[in-house]
């Protein structure tokens, strides 16, 4: 059996990213989005790629909710894409690598 091995990287004080809008932090190589919804008092992080429309732009979309769904809907061309699993809800051909993200005494940490 092949394990993965993860760390946890610290991104810096969970303050430095705002309620209900994205900010966007370099991993491993690669561009994370962070969000935190306060009416879950839930933080997530999916890759800041937009598979759709090929741009580094799911840090500046919208948050909300889709019938319980957390979402980012992508400032381009309007792509939904929940926050807890990937999967685009505007066409199924499409989905967002997520990555477990917590807070730790104030501090925020990604798994990349």
């Amino acid at each position: 059996m092949i394990t993965k091995e993860t760390t946890w990287t610290n991104v810096g004080p969970s303050s430095n990213f705002p309620l209900h809008l994205g900010g966007c932090v370099k991993v491993g190589g690669k561009q994370i989005a962070i969000f935190h919804l306060s009416t879950e008092q839930k933080w997530y992080a999916v890759q800041n790629f937009n598979p759709q429309n090929q741009r580094m732009v799911l840090a500046r979309g919208l948050t909300g909710d889709a019938d319980g769904t957390p979402i980012v809907i992508c400032p381009l061309h309007k792509y939904r894409y929940a926050l807890d699993t990937g999967a685009c809800l505007t066409d199924d051909q499409f989905s967002l690598e997520t990555f477990p993200v917590k807070e730790v005494d104030g501090e925020l940490l990604i798994e990349a």
